[in-house]
């Protein structure tokens, strides 16, 4: 049996008078996420100043980086690319191509059989040089797949592809 009100409402339908009031205690679950959060940020912003991400890189990579960029400037047409993924020697070279013969030379196969395409290449590195192998095909011709052995070494902190 419950206690009516003169007003017509029941003692349980009526909201506390007294406000609840929530200690910090409650939002410690929430502090301690923020705090991991604020660390982990920290922690990865700091390893990316100490250790940049071009340091993190093996030689490997690297020559595998220029070997790309050279066939991606043939891919691109773009000579300023292909120019500075070769090393002193080829450039000086006699028959090293100016740009218009660069571009003459790779636009045809572009055009015709699409962009070269490298699905892999070995890298061996010894030292200062590396030698790596290409297996290379174009878009529109997956069939006829050849391998290059190409020759790359460090010159300075940058590796480049040799003739020798």
């Amino acid at each position: 049996m419950s206690a009516k009100r003169p007003d017509g409402t029941a003692q349980d339908d009526l909201p506390d008078s007294a406000p609840e009031h929530r200690s910090w205690r409650a939002a410690l679950p929430f502090i301690i996420a923020f705090v991991l959060i604020i660390i982990v940020v920290a922690w990865i912003a700091l390893s990316h100043l100490i250790r940049p991400s071009e340091e993190r890189v093996s030689e490997d990579t690297k020559v595998q980086y220029v070997v790309n960029d050279m066939y991606s400037a043939r891919n691109s047409l773009n000579y300023d690319l292909y120019r500075d993924s070769q090393c002193t020697a080829n450039i000086n070279a006699k028959g090293f191509p100016t740009a218009a013969e660069f571009a003459d030379t790779n636009r045809g196969p572009l055009e015709k059989d699409g962009k070269l395409v490298v699905p892999e290449m070995e890298v061996e590195v010894t030292g200062s040089r590396a030698a790596v192998t290409v297996h290379v095909h174009r878009e529109n011709t997956e069939d006829k797949k050849t391998t290059t052995d190409l020759i790359v070494v460090k010159q300075g902190d940058d590796w480049k592809v040799c003739a020798s």
